[in-house]
């Protein structure tokens, strides 16, 4: 069974360096690399993390996606920047990060997770039960599945077995799944 909404979190997670870092200097506007990174006013590159630009180009090209939406949940300090990054980041075969991202779901404001999780809820209509998140901070996993959402821990950014671990185990509301060694929970 595949998550009817797969939700992600932005900086740590699909991207790096955090916006926040940026700060002093950098920041937007942001330049197209021919690597596919992103360089800030500074010089300072942002890249795509483990294995984000073969997933995203995945739910635009492989139609088993067709029925779900992929959406964002980002506590982001800089959403301009942020949206800007999703217009900008290349996924391979002529796409961008805008072209996966559900346009009405790109939640990026400062707040508790939860609170963008229920708003995605509320505006796609699916129940927070069918719905998986992706997130490397563990304070934003436990408060997220604290509401019943299947929930994949990401330290190292999303990779392919974080994801795919994530869909095997789906549906598992109000888990964590993901890597437990570190100590964290």
């Amino acid at each position: 069974m595949l998550p009817r909404c797969l939700v992600f979190d932005l900086d740590g997670c699909v991207w790096d360096p955090e916006m926040y870092e940026l700060w002093g200097g950098g920041g937007a506007p942001f330049k197209e690399n021919k690597d596919g990174t992103l360089s800030d006013r500074a010089g300072t590159r942002v890249h795509l993390l483990g294995d984000v630009k073969k997933i995203m180009n995945e739910f635009v090209t492989d139609e088993k996606w067709k029925e779900s939406k992929i959406c964002v949940a980002s506590s982001c300090d800089e959403p301009s920047w942020a949206r800007e990054c999703i217009s900008k980041f290349d996924i391979g075969d002529g796409l961008k990060l805008k072209d996966v991202f559900d346009t009405d779901n790109i939640e990026i404001y400062k707040g508790s997770k939860d609170r963008h999780l229920k708003a995605i809820a509320k505006q796609t209509g699916f129940k927070l039960e069918e719905m998986i998140f992706f997130d490397n901070q563990t304070n934003n996993c436990h408060t997220v599945a604290g509401i019943g959402v299947t929930v994949v821990y990401t330290p190292d950014g999303v990779t392919r077995s974080a994801f795919e671990e994530g869909l095997e185990k789906f549906p598992s509301p109000g888990e964590i799944i993901g890597p437990k060694s570190r100590g964290y929970w």
